[in-house]
Order: structure tokens, then sequence, then C-alpha cells
């Protein structure tokens, strides 16, 4: 029997994984940053009707080397989801500084714990193209240039740790690594409780005008099922994965959910691409959106698909099953 650590488990993410894991007859084990957050995801998987006697936790934050090797003890496979967020100040330098530590602190422990495989949560900010680059078919070759003055510091924090675990990694051949890399991440969380993209569903309910941003969906659920697919296929080892369902800007979000609940008062009018790029001058929210308007490429996200027989549900679904999980829970 497999024995997992799941980094970060009280994550949006994270918590997906746990459950799915659990569901499938896994021991898994998580890292919390103090032991009080622990109950809380037991609470969470309770309350969904998850048997969590499977579950165990460490405490071990990214910011310190301790605990690291006690997590890993025992343990055959990593899934390494944790990651500084940067909230609403995504230029922090700091965060660059954060992520190289954290991922360094992990890799080191499961190296030399000789685990078996880790997949680690990258991002496609790791595999952002200039805003020129016409190529309609980017695929998991491409990685950020950091110089690049189009990106956040927490989209630079992304590059710096995926770049790092591989540097890491190549320095010895026990413990294979894949990297996954999703785009915005969607869907409904669990037992009531908010995800981080709430406010995307929240903004258009409640009748603000969309700036034109594209989003490359992935469902919260389809990217915990990659994890564990990545984890047990072999196939995946040494490899870097997209992990999108599929490209939906916010205007056609603002569109369909305008369609499906005519009780709320959404609004289809488009904020200009120039006002944004305006504003990102002044405002860290602005300058992450600006990110994401007037790109020109697509990526190639059919690796993942191919390699892994992994069918992610569209896009769509993903903002119905959202929107309504919001309602039921009273949270808008």
């Amino acid at each position: 029997m497999k024995k997992i650590l799941v980094t970060g488990g009280t994550g949006f993410l994270a918590g997906w994984v746990i459950r799915q894991l659990l569901q499938q007859g896994y021991s898994v084990r998580t890292t919390v940053r103090s032991a009080k957050k622990f109950p809380k995801i037991v609470k969470m998987l309770d309350a969904e009707n998850v048997d969590s006697s499977n579950l165990s936790y460490v405490v071990a934050d990214l910011t310190s080397s301790n605990g690291w090797a006690e997590a890993m003890s025992g343990i055959t496979d990593v899934l390494h989801l944790a990651s500084p967020l940067g909230g609403n100040d995504q230029d922090n330098p700091k965060l660059i500084t954060v992520a190289k530590e954290g991922v360094t602190h992990v890799i080191n422990a499961a190296i030399g714990a000789h685990v078996n495989k880790i997949v680690m949560t990258s991002s496609e900010a790791a595999n952002y193209p200039q805003k020129n680059d016409h190529n309609q078919q980017l695929n998991e070759s491409l990685w950020t240039d950091l110089n690049n003055k189009d990106l956040t510091n927490y989209m630079r924090s992304k590059t710096v740790a995926e770049n790092t675990a591989w540097k890491l990694i190549r320095k010895q051949s026990h413990t294979k690594l894949v990297t996954l890399l999703p785009g915005a991440i969607m869907g409904p969380s669990m037992a009531g409780k908010r995800s981080s993209t709430d406010q995307i569903f929240e903004m258009i309910l409640k009748g603000m005008p969309s700036p034109n941003v594209i989003y490359p969906v992935v469902d919260v659920r389809d990217l915990a099922d990659l994890h564990i697919k990545a984890m047990n296929n072999q196939i995946a080892d040494n490899k870097r994965l997209i992990a999108e369902s599929e490209e939906m800007t916010m205007p056609e979000m603002a569109r369909f959910m305008k369609q499906h609940f005519p009780g709320f008062k959404v609004r289809t009018i488009t904020i200009p691409n120039w006002l944004v790029a305006s504003l990102s001058h002044f405002s860290s929210q602005m300058k992450t959106l600006n990110t994401m308007i007037g790109l020109k490429y697509h990526r190639d996200h059919s690796q993942a698909r191919k390699l892994l027989n992994w069918n992610p549900r569209p896009a769509k679904d993903t903002v119905l099953d959202s929107v309504n999980y919001l309602i039921q829970n009273k949270l808008i």
C-alpha cells in the first residue's frame, strides 16, 4: 500500500487531492503550518462524508527545513501542492525567495527519504510567452523568460520554483519528478468553504463589467485526478504536463452566467483593454489581470490527455458547478 504525502493540506486543490486519495483507499499524510489547522481538514472531509481515518499530519512550513524529514518518513510518493499564493500582493519580490526555499526544502527531503516520485504543482505562469507571440501551439517546452516586463513576481516565483525542482532532481536518479502546469484552477470547494477563485464568479454575479481576460480553465476536481494519474503512471516520469481543459474569457463567462442565472444582475459590458493596461501601473490586481489580456497564442494541452487518458470536463460545466455551489451554500 502506497503512503502519500500531500503538502499544504489546507489549500483548495489539496483538499480535493486528499479527498480523492482517501476515497481510492490510500494512506495519506499532509503537512500543515500549525497543528490547529489539521482538525479543520478533518471537519471538512467529515462534512462531505469522506472517511478520514487514514489521514495524518506533520507540521512543516515552506519557510523552514524543520519537519520535512519527519513528513517524508515512510512515504512512497509526494504530491507537492504547497506554494506561496501572494493574495492581493502578487508583485511582492519576497514570493520568489519563499518559493525557491520552499521547493528546495521539499525536494531535498524527498530525495533524502528515497521517495519514488514527486508530482509537483507548477503553473502555466512558468509557461508564459511574450504577448506578441503568435504561435498557436505552444507546448511544455516553453519556459517563461524572467525578464518579460509583463510578469508579476508571483509568476516569476512559479518559474523559479519549478526550475529549482528540476535542477535538484537531475543531481540524482532514484526519485522521479513530474510537474503539472495548471491554468486558472476553478470549481466548487467543499463543506461550504470558499475557494481562491470564487471572486471571479462573485464579481460577475454582482454586475461588474468584465475585462477581456482569457482564462485557461482547469477544474479543481480534474486537476486532483491528474495528480493521481501522474503519480501512478511511469509514462509521466520526468515530464512537464500542461493541465488545462479549455480557454474561456471572462465576457464569455458573463454571457453564460446571465443565461443560466437570470436572478442575478449580470452585466455583459466589457472593460476596454487599454483601461486595464493603464490601471495595471497602479493596482496589483489590475497588473495580474493585464497578464491575461491581449494574448495571441494558444497552448497545446493534449499531452496529458494522450499519455494519461485524462478527460477534464468542459469549462462551462466548471462554471455551472462553481456558481451553483456558491448559491447553495449562501456564499453569494
